[in-house]
């Protein structure tokens, strides 16, 4: 849509539509770009598998997701939830 339309449907004057324009960017452009922290996070998650081999990195990752699950089954166990086969 062009501004004019905008204008036009809304009855607003173009600096009220332009600002709400930038105010919704300004917004998405948060909602996409994590924060410096999630950033760091990232970056020093992936340097620790730096210099792991991808057969050890595939075996420490399997593990991890077993034990996960394998946890999982347990707290349902334990709260009296439906035995799964």
């Amino acid at each position: 849509m062009t501004l004019r339309r905008i204008m036009k449907q809304s009855g607003l004057p173009p600096e009220v539509l332009l600002d709400l324009g930038l105010e919704l960017l300004d917004i998405a452009s948060r909602k996409l770009s994590p924060s410096p922290i999630k950033r760091q996070a990232v970056g020093l998650g992936a340097a620790r598998w730096r210099n792991v081999s991808p057969e050890e990195r595939s075996k420490a990752l399997s593990l991890a997701a077993q034990a996960r699950w394998a946890k999982h089954r347990r707290a349902t166990k334990e709260e009296g939830g439906p035995n799964r086969k």
